[in-house]
């Protein structure tokens, strides 16, 4: 097998990525012609049928899938290696995926990005937020910004900041169901709950800010659940009830009076926003250089700021 235009194996992978020939020619800007075109030269190229057609949908053969995998690594690489000979240039090129929270990559890490990319114009990003855990591995991302522990061993990673949870809710619930006064009481009030299949975050770590520090683990009750902390953070403007949340997703509605603390004197002991990254070798540049950068500009947290 002697595949003689690596754009055939690029064009390859973006098709496999997006699912169709016409939604991988509309992110690639190209004509779908030309992208049939390359995959059936691809083809010829593998002596293999990479995709079974039909006109409801496309799916990939074994034999498709077999190339990707070999495929994937193999453009990293090629890529990394044409990084690391420009190492003495300060023109940063190429496409950076990072994936992070909804509300944190919305509100904090989108602006970094923004700014980093006025400084590099020609570095692409793709940025893909969710409140699920995405895999580093067989997600094609080149950094993850996560909340809490690292867990992965496999990872490297570098602290950014600390995210630490408080309690919140709207003035009008505070005044039609009053404020506890201490977490055991908090089975007695509508809590909105952060959940997805298999995870229910219904009992609730804090710690008291002075008096030795003592803490108290408390099981919570409510019938509002999401896996969205923009949902959580909309219910609890509207008073719907107490919530959990991270100081960066409440910080402008604290600002304005739209949310305050509850039990201002507990909090869910601090943990680390990092970034991680697999362990590769050589690291692309453009990888260690937003990483100094997003490090910098959240060395004193924005969300803090004005609190």
């Amino acid at each position: 097998m002697t595949i003689r235009n690596l754009d055939d194996l690029a064009v390859f992978l973006k098709v496999v990525d997006c699912g169709g020939f016409s939604v991988a020619a509309r992110a690639l800007d190209l004509a779908p012609a030309t992208v049939s075109k390359q995959i059936a030269r691809l083809e010829q190229a593998v002596g293999a049928r990479l995709f079974e057609r039909s006109t409801r949908q496309l799916r990939i053969t074994d034999e498709g899938r077999a190339v990707a995998e070999r495929a994937r690594p193999a453009l990293a690489l090629l890529d990394e290696a044409a990084d690391v000979a420009r190492q003495g240039a300060q023109t940063l090129t190429g496409m950076l995926r990072v994936t992070a929270p909804v509300p944190l990559g919305v509100r904090y890490l989108a602006p970094v990005i923004a700014a980093f990319r006025e400084c590099h114009p020609r570095l692409g990003f793709d940025l893909q937020l969710s409140d699920h855990v995405v895999d580093l591995y067989g997600g094609d991302i080149d950094l993850a910004v996560r909340v809490g522990q690292l867990a992965d061993s496999r990872l490297v990673s570098r602290k950014l900041a600390d995210s630490q949870r408080i309690l919140v809710a709207a003035p009008t619930y505070l005044r039609g169901m009053g404020a506890p006064s201490h977490p055991r009481e908090l089975h007695q009030h509508q809590c909105l709950l952060f959940a997805y299949p298999g995870l229910r975050r219904n009992r609730w770590t804090l710690k008291h800010s002075v008096r030795g520090g003592r803490t108290e683990v408390v099981e919570v009750v409510g019938d509002l659940r999401s896996d969205n902390g923009d949902a959580l953070r909309a219910w609890s403007v509207a008073g719907m009830g107490i919530s959990l949340r991270e100081t960066w997703d409440v910080a402008d509605e604290l600002r304005s009076g739209a949310l305050v603390r509850v039990l201002p004197e507990w909090a869910e002991p601090a943990t680390p926003i990092q970034a991680l990254r697999v362990q590769r070798d050589p690291v692309p540049r453009r990888i260690g250089a937003f990483v100094d950068f997003l490090a910098e500009q959240w060395r004193e947290a924005p969300w803090d700021a004005g609190q």
